[in-house]
């Protein structure tokens, strides 16, 4: 921004093509741009209770305010001299205005950085709605005093435009004043440690390039007068960028945060397979679909053999970790995207093989049984020298078995068997 200033100021006094529209497309842009920046801010106040995000609302608002007013009066706006009493001065005069307030009232956002948040809600909700309506309510009367009191006021505009005599007036050298101590205030007590430090430092920079450069044009629709008027869209625009930017930031963060919550409710603490509630919600839903398709669906129950001798012998955490591992060790062992195991209760889990019909079940159920048995955990002394699984399995073609309690049922079945006829082995 700096090195483009210094790139147009030779030419700065180079009057150019007078282009009518520009100036209501300038004042649209930047009131719109401010009244966002402002509602934006206001809903931080709202949100945090921060009086800094409070003045910086009401500054913003200010300058939407005045930005749109001087558009009204703008000469050849909407008329000659514009309207509200307005003369051939009240345009520059409400320009000072807006130059020279906002920088002030963000100066005072800065020193409110320190005072505590309101707690409160309804005295945050009174505080603020009294200081965005006192500000807006100033700036229209201040707007319509300078309108009403033109001819009193210094005559810095001549009538072909040009602005010789504001540059080395008092009025708008206070502005650039205002401005440039409003920036390096800003900067040395923020030390831009946050996005919004560094954003509103430059948008504190573009508003005092605006008023320099406005200031060595000398009159309107000038090289210098242009560039001015580009930089007050980028002062009005840098904030409320860095705004939407960290409201899109905090939208991903919100999906991935109720994505990671989602994840986390249907999964079981312990093992990190799918959790009971999930199993019943989802296994109806299963057998549904295999009753509609005609296609086959198998379940296997799958219990730990002598898990309570296990914790007898090495303890609770030790029993957690060996159900971590074969929970793990069964999830692996799948090797389709639709079939899913879950924690059942205890010690036994629930595998679902949607398509999987009595054969293929029994294939999964052996490989599964013998991949907790190659994991040589060490075994309670009561049982096998390794940990291992009993399982048990049903398998229905189209709901030909009427319902999922049943096939459930037919799979304990299977296990009981299994366990009865000596544990670490597939029954079906």
């Amino acid at each position: 921004m700096l090195g483009a200033a210094g790139v147009v100021w030779p030419y700065l006094k180079v009057q150019g093509v007078v282009v009518q529209p520009f100036m209501p497309i300038f004042a649209t842009t930047v009131t719109l741009t401010e009244a966002l920046t402002a509602f934006l801010l206001w809903t931080q106040y709202r949100a945090s209770g921060r009086l800094v995000f409070l003045a910086l609302a009401s500054a913003y608002s200010y300058s939407s305010v005045t930005a749109a007013v001087q558009l009204v009066v703008f000469p050849g706006a909407f008329s000659v001299t514009g309207p509200l009493g307005a003369g051939r001065q009240t345009a520059i005069w409400v320009w000072l205005l807006w130059h020279g307030g906002f920088p002030l009232l963000v100066t005072f956002a800065l020193v409110m950085k320190s005072q505590a948040p309101i707690d409160d809600r309804h005295q945050r909700k009174w505080r603020g709605s009294w200081a965005i309506g006192g500000t807006i309510g100033l700036a229209i009367v201040l707007c319509l005093v300078v309108a009403s009191t033109s001819g009193l006021l210094p005559n810095l505009v001549t009538s072909d435009g040009c602005c010789r005599h504001l540059s080395a007036g008092p009025a708008a050298l206070s502005v650039w004043a205002l401005c440039s101590v409003a920036l390096v205030f800003h900067v040395f007590t923020s030390r831009l440690r946050t996005s919004m430090d560094l954003w509103l430092a430059v948008a504190l920079l573009a508003g005092l390039v605006d008023v320099t450069l406005t200031l060595g044009a000398g009159a309107r629709y000038s090289v210098g007068w242009y560039a001015a008027r580009v930089a007050s869209m980028v002062s009005s625009c840098t904030l409320l960028g860095m705004l939407m930017h960290e409201a899109s930031g905090l939208y991903r963060k919100l999906t991935h945060a109720h994505r990671a919550l989602k994840v986390s409710s249907v999964r079981d603490g312990l093992t990190g397979v799918f959790n009971r509630a999930y199993f019943n919600e989802r296994y109806p839903r299963e057998i549904d679909m295999a009753i509609r398709s005609a296609l086959p669906l198998s379940v296997l129950l799958v219990d730990v053999d002598h898990f309570k001798a296990y914790n007898d012998t090495f303890g609770h955490l030790a029993g957690d970790e060996c159900l971590r591992q074969v929970a793990q060790t069964l999830d692996a062992a799948l090797k389709r995207q639709g079939d899913f195991v879950a924690r059942y209760g205890g010690e036994e889990f629930v595998v679902v093989l949607p398509g999987c019909d009595a054969a293929a079940a029994m294939g999964v159920a052996e490989r599964s049984r013998r991949a907790v048995e190659d994991m040589n955990l060490p075994g309670s002394l009561q049982g096998e020298p390794y940990v291992t699984v009993s399982i048990g399995y049903a398998s229905c073609r189209g709901g030909a078995e009427s319902g999922p309690e049943v096939l459930l049922a037919i799979a304990d079945a299977a296990l009981y068997e299994a366990k009865s006829c000596g544990r670490n082995r597939v029954r079906g």
